[in-house]
């Protein structure tokens, strides 16, 4: 976990976060806050988890790390030998009065949650099930996709990323777009002259800023996208070999971490091996981050409330 504080001392706006070394550090956690199970996905700072792996289908329960609070779901029934994948999303603009509907037992009954299971298949399908679970009614329901241009999820890469009540699954060619609120779904291109699998593997599908992006990483090079009206512009193009450590450009497994939330040029990168780096894509500065080297990382957006220091 990355923490960024504001800063007390700071009241400008204009100022480089990036020059404030203590909102760059690691940060302790509480042994109560540790989730006992799978994380599948995250929404609205909600997590969905599994008590098994994420991939098997059952056994999911919602869980709020704020007030540590779980909510189990109905199970459906699956086959062992199926691998599922699995996603999350709950609607930003959703508010309703938990007493007009006692059917809402959910963890808040002012959040509208989806959750959406498909089995997944890696040669291209052009029909295929969805099953969507409602925080409305408690219960699943099962609904039929048909893609013109068909999809196929990658055998490594089970989950998706919910944005703006979207959940988006990478998949071997191009990207499903599943809106479990119409459901209905789309496919979206990957950026042109991107290798999909590439960036599947050690890129990243996040937002900043709003906008939804993904980055590529290869040798040397950091490459990000911007969606706009439904087609990736690239906003940067970086060489970063003799800025960052040969160990680090080396390393066939580094990978983008995340997007900064709210500074559109800010990206974190990650190695297992070689720990994670802050990079500004534009004033070209790389800021080390100390005590994760050797810390196997998935990476997963939340913005917490600021707690009191005396609690």
């Amino acid at each position: 976990m990355l923490t960024f504080p504001p800063d007390p001392y700071d009241d400008s706006d204009n100022d480089d976060d990036l020059e404030h070394d203590h909102q760059n550090k690691r940060i302790l956690i509480s042994p109560e806050v540790f989730i006992k199970g799978t994380v599948c996905g995250c929404s609205m700072n909600v997590f969905l988890c599994s008590d098994n792996r994420y991939t098997s289908g059952y056994g999911y329960f919602l869980h709020d790390p704020i007030n540590t609070e779980s909510f189990k779901l109905p199970s459906l029934e699956v086959k062992k030998e199926c691998l599922h994948a699995i996603g999350f999303t709950c609607d930003p603009y959703y508010c309703n009065d938990p007493k007009e509907d006692s059917r809402r037992n959910y963890l808040d009954p002012r959040k509208c949650f989806r959750v959406v299971r498909i089995k997944s298949f890696i040669a291209i399908h052009y029909e295929f099930e969805v099953d969507v679970w409602s925080s409305e009614t408690g219960n699943w329901r099962q609904k039929t996709v048909i893609l013109d241009d068909g999809f196929a999820f990658a055998p490594h890469w089970s989950m998706s990323f919910a944005y703006e009540g979207g959940l988006y699954f990478m998949g071997r060619t191009s990207i499903f777009v599943y809106d479990p609120y119409g459901l209905n779904g789309e496919t979206l291109d990957y950026p042109v002259d991107s290798d999909p699998m590439n960036i599947m593997s050690f890129g990243f599908l996040g937002t900043s800023c709003g906008d939804l992006r993904i980055a590529d990483i290869g040798h040397n090079y950091i490459k990000v996208w911007e969606l706009v009206s439904n087609d990736w512009e690239l906003l940067h193009h970086v060489d970063f070999s003799g800025l960052l450590p040969n160990e680090f450009c080396a390393d066939y497994y580094k990978r983008v971490g995340g997007f900064h939330p709210h500074e559109g040029e800010t990206v974190y990168l990650y190695s297992f091996n070689e720990g994670i780096y802050v990079a500004n894509l534009q004033t070209m500065k790389f800021t080390y981050i100390p005590g994760y080297q050797k810390s196997d990382l998935s990476p997963f957006h939340l913005e917490l409330p600021l707690w009191s220091s005396e609690e």
